[in-house]
């Protein structure tokens, strides 16, 4: 993978600057590409024609970008499985970007360093107890028609266990230091972003869901 990296790695920085510096030509943010999804929006043909031909080869899945400025990313999917593993290749504009998040608590991050601020990457879930419970929960509050737009199986749906913080919406007002996270992925995730759903790890009691754009 490093060696598929290195070998288009020029052409991998021009692509995710330009997905930096257009996130108004996308109308999306993150800014995400995929093999059916937004290459066609890229202006630059020099730039739309490698986005073709890199998903075509089919070994990255997905790019997204997030532009903060100062603070900008770009993630370069190879291969996940949810809820066990996700492997790619990030770009981080601020190094500290790079330490464990302390708000989750159920996956560790190893980095291999690329120079230039591009790093190899593993994440690794760890199981939380009664995840097949958390995720049948929340499937059955699901409608029919965000349903209709999953692309994550109720069995796939990855289970975290994080800090309350991370709640961007909770219910009745009520707060706790400790969640559950059920998070689906959709084919709106590029517009919306994924449907998340927040529990009391006690009652198992739904508390809170992430806002969508």
């Amino acid at each position: 993978m490093l060696k598929y990296f290195q070998e288009r790695r020029e052409n991998l920085e021009n692509l995710g600057n330009y997905m930096l510096e257009n996130e108004s030509v996308f109308r999306t943010r993150p800014v995400i590409l995929h093999q059916d999804h937004a290459v066609d929006k890229i202006q630059d043909p020099v730039i739309q024609s490698f986005a073709h031909r890199l998903f075509q080869e089919s070994v990255i899945k997905q790019i997204s970008s997030s532009n903060d400025d100062p603070t900008k990313t770009v993630d370069i999917l190879i291969d996940d499985e949810p809820g066990l593993f996700r492997q790619g290749i990030a770009y981080f504009s601020s190094p500290e970007l790079l330490e464990n998040d302390p708000s989750k608590f159920s996956y560790v991050k190893d980095y291999t360093d690329l120079g230039g601020n591009w790093y190899y990457f593993v994440y690794h879930y760890d199981e939380v107890k009664e995840e097949d419970r958390y995720r049948e929960i929340a499937w059955g509050l699901l409608s029919d028609e965000e349903r209709k737009t999953l692309t994550t199986p109720r069995e796939k749906a990855i289970v975290v266990l994080e800090a309350g913080e991370n709640v961007t919406h909770w219910i009745e007002n009520k707060t706790l230091e400790v969640v559950i996270s059920v998070q689906f992925s959709t084919d709106r995730d590029g517009l919306l972003g994924p449907i998340t759903m927040y529990f009391d790890p006690m009652t198992k009691e739904l508390v809170g869901g992430a806002l969508r754009f």
